[in-house]
Order: structure tokens, then sequence, then C-alpha cells
């Protein structure tokens, strides 16, 4: 059994040409064998995750592997973007973005939002 404090593996990060920074938690980085890797994300109001994808051999991709994610929401609100229509998601709300399509997220609240990220390589 291993356990991880918040704050061993963080850092903030500005994000695929996103505003502001985004405050990144990594979960058992270097030391889990899982298929997906699981982070934990806090936005000020006004930062944001750019737009981006994970598509094998594309070179606009942001990663050399294709990749799906999944955001849980756990507080405050946050907009998907990327997509025909930003889409709203407050906590308990979560959203699924295959590998190849183009997705982000953004605090456009008042109030500071936290959420779970999980992502990993397609059909697991």
């Amino acid at each position: 059994m291993r356990t991880q404090r918040r704050g061993e593996d963080a850092l903030d990060w500005r994000m695929y040409r996103g505003s502001g920074q985004v405050q990144v938690e990594r979960y058992f980085r270097a030391s889990t064998r899982l298929g997906s890797s699981v982070m934990f994300y806090h936005l000020e109001p006004g930062a944001e995750e750019g737009v981006h994808h994970h598509l094998a051999d594309d070179p606009a991709s942001c990663s050399a592997e294709s990749a799906d994610e999944m955001y849980v929401v756990t507080r405050g609100e946050v907009v998907i973007t990327g997509g025909p229509e930003p889409i709203v998601l407050r906590a308990g709300d979560a959203a699924y973005a295959p590998h190849g399509v183009p997705h982000g997220v953004r605090n456009a609240s008042d109030e500071p939002a936290e959420l779970v990220l999980v992502y990993g390589p397609p059909g697991v």
C-alpha cells in the first residue's frame, strides 16, 4: 500500500497555451503500473487548460501517444472547451474526451474549481 499527501508531487503549470496557471497534482507518477494516470487540478477563476488532443502520429497532438481523458468536477464549476459548443460542468459532473477529440477546461466562474483528471490508452 502506498499513500501520497496533497502537495507531494504538485506544480503550477501553464497548460497548452491556456490562460493562467493550473495547479496540478500528479498521483503515483513514478510508482504505479496502472494503465491510466490520475491527476488533480485546482483552477483559480480565469485559469484554463488550453484546447488540445492526444493522437499518435499527429504532429499537432500534445502527446506522442493516443490517450482518452475523463474530467470529474469535485468543486465549483468549469467549462469544457474545444467542441462545437462550450459545456458547463458542476461538482459531481463529468466529461469524457476520446483520443483525437479536441478538448480543454476553463474556470469561467468567480470561485476556485477542482477536478480529477484520469487519462490513459484508449479502451483501458
